[in-house]
């Protein structure tokens, strides 16, 4: 099964008419050779003088404070278009990251105090059971951070660099309950490449079991929120496609299945009824941001039918 030409032209038109200006231009850089300096342009409008990212880069934080999980939502589309060190944006949120770095409990605070400000999804509330919630922050957001400050090494003080980078492999290896979201960042951090292969030895060694037990292969799960086999796995080339060559072909199909009558997937979850008058905007974001990745992937894995 294939993405039909015109499943691709009615995608094409959600993202022009009603994705935001940062997925309009990543499409244009993707699929129609726009240029890099527009996807950058587009970003920057997310970072703040602290050189931290808010604004709602993250959809279901609308704070437009500075985040650590907003920032690492940055670094990944700086990621994604090849940014090296001695990019702006780069610096700005190495130097975010570094002065927001909290040693006495060698981690981020994933939110920041005041994000009731703003609306967000509940599960980004602030509260006594924040901490606990997000594990202590050891997984997430601390994994992926530590991928960037590997990736950035030049920005990054060396000692601390090797000592968080440490302090992620053996929290791993101490088989801690992983929610989704701490899988998806230790991926993020073994997919570095230059992270030292001892580390990344020493945390494939448990993520493999990880993503072979918390994965959904049954597509009866797919229409509820979790892991499914693209969820972790968005290039043939990824370190986990052997792992779920059996079931990708088929998640494919049912991605493909999922796009809706205005051309765009769809977010899977809601806000449970809290702010219902800032959920439509941030649900049409997340649609920008879905109807993007649904693309890339699709691409990726050569599931666009050949136009004529």
């Amino acid at each position: 099964m294939n993405l039909s030409t015109d499943a691709q032209a009615s995608a094409r038109a959600f993202i022009v008419a009603h994705a935001r200006p940062l997925e309009r231009a990543w499409y244009a850089y993707q699929f129609e050779s726009g240029p890099a300096e527009a996807v950058l342009d587009t970003l920057a409008a997310f970072q703040n003088a602290d050189g931290g990212f808010g604004h709602g880069l993250e959809p279901d934080v609308q704070l437009p404070n500075s985040s650590a999980i907003g920032t690492t939502v940055g670094l990944q589309h700086l990621r994604e278009l090849n940014a090296d060190a001695s990019n702006l944006l780069v610096k700005r949120a190495i130097a975010y990251l570094l002065a927001t770095y909290d040693p006495s409990i060698q981690t981020w605070q994933i939110i920041p105090d005041n994000v009731d400000d703003a609306p967000h999804a509940p599960w980004w509330a602030f509260d006594d059971e924040l901490s606990q919630r997000w594990r202590g922050f050891l997984a997430n957001p601390r994994a992926e951070i530590v991928g960037y400050l590997y990736e950035y090494a030049s920005l990054v003080p060396q000692e601390l660099r090797d000592q968080l980078g440490e302090a992620a492999a053996s929290y791993i290896e101490g088989d801690p309950h992983l929610e989704m979201h701490d899988l998806l960042c230790y991926i993020r951090l073994v997919e570095t490449d230059t992270l030292p292969e001892t580390l990344r030895k020493r945390m494939m060694a448990k993520l493999v079991g990880a993503v072979d037990e918390m994965v959904a292969r049954d597509p009866a799960a797919w229409a509820e929120y979790g892991l499914q086999p693209l969820t972790v796995v968005n290039s043939p080339e990824s370190p986990f496609a052997g792992l779920l060559a059996d079931a990708i072909p088929v998640n494919l199909d049912y991605l493909i299945q999922q796009q809706g009558g205005d051309g765009a997937w769809a977010p899977n979850w809601s806000w449970f009824g809290m702010y219902d008058d800032a959920w439509p905007a941030a649900e049409q974001a997340w649609k920008g941001v879905l109807t993007l990745n649904a693309l890339r992937t699709l691409r990726v894995f050569g599931r666009f039918a050949p136009t004529d």
